[in-house]
């Protein structure tokens, strides 16, 4: 572990940021271009990872990704990126609850363009572990993915190694270690995580939580649109070739809004307290 002051090459490290299942991450200052950067210390078992990732970011441009700096060799594997000044996803949403369809749908066209983005790559890139503590809120507001310790080359052929990355309630079925069943991931694999934080988004519901995610959106939120809960529904089917095999497609459901008229949604908004009274008791019940 680094403590505050300790030097890595040029990056003079100010405090800890947080800690992955790849490494840590800490805070740094860049000595010679006064800057902030975060250095990512890898763990011994994941140095091919670590140069794994440095590829991966020092070939992709986008503004949601951030820029890789330096890859330094001291006694462990030092990756140095642009600092994102930010608040997780996840810890947004405890702390602010959860965002209305308005602004959901801005941050899934965000996510989808990202998604996009590494899917049509020659080779395409597969995330992998899309969750709300790999997506920063910054202070416009605007998303940002980091964290490529789990991405992989769709070329790298089919994944059957049994520690693949997976966070429960966002991690595809087709990811998890079942026996007599290949582990794989691929594009929809990261169409199903999106679809759960687009419900953690909305609902404030943790899905790796009782009752994962079970409940419609609409059970917390009964205004919400029934396009936007639709395309939930199918993004995180069980059987792939059930899903959006592409982001595009999504995009495409999205942008049909659910239509109703003022006096269904006051009706809606009357029945909310009587399906927060329904739902409190599914909870319990531990559905």
């Amino acid at each position: 572990m680094l403590e505050t002051g300790q030097k890595v090459g040029k990056y003079e490290i100010i405090g800890r940021l947080g800690e992955g299942g790849t490494g840590r991450v800490y805070l740094a200052r860049d000595c010679t271009l006064l800057r902030l950067a975060a250095v990512k210390q890898m763990r011994g078992e994941y140095e091919e990872g670590v140069l794994l990732e440095t590829g991966f970011l020092r070939d992709l441009r986008h503004p949601m990704l951030p820029v890789v700096y330096d890859l330094l060799r001291e006694k462990d594997w030092y990756l140095a990126m642009e600092y994102v000044e930010g608040i997780s996803l996840h810890n947004y949403i405890k702390k602010t609850g959860p965002v209305g369809e308005e602004i959901g749908r801005i941050w899934a066209e965000s996510l989808l363009s990202i998604l996009e983005y590494l899917h049509n790559r020659k080779p395409p890139v597969i995330y992998r572990d899309l969750k709300p503590e790999n997506i920063m809120v910054c202070q416009d507001k605007s998303l940002r993915l980091v964290d490529f310790g789990a991405a992989c080359r769709k070329d790298f052929g089919e994944d059957t190694d049994r520690g693949m990355a997976l966070t429960r309630g966002y991690g595809a079925p087709e990811q998890q270690a079942v026996t007599g069943r290949p582990v794989y991931a691929d594009e929809r694999s990261d169409i199903y995580a999106f679809g759960r934080v687009l419900y953690y988004m909305l609902t404030g519901a943790n899905p790796g939580e009782p009752p994962y995610g079970s409940l419609p959106v609409s059970a917390y939120n009964p205004l919400l649109g029934k396009a936007i809960e639709r395309v939930i529904e199918k993004c995180t089917r069980e059987n792939p070739l059930e899903r959006y095999q592409i982001a595009g497609e999504i995009r495409q459901d999205l942008s049909q809004k659910s239509r109703g008229s003022r006096r269904d949604k006051r009706k809606a908004f009357v029945r909310h307290v009587e399906k927060r009274v329904w739902l409190t008791e599914k909870v319990t019940a531990g559905l």
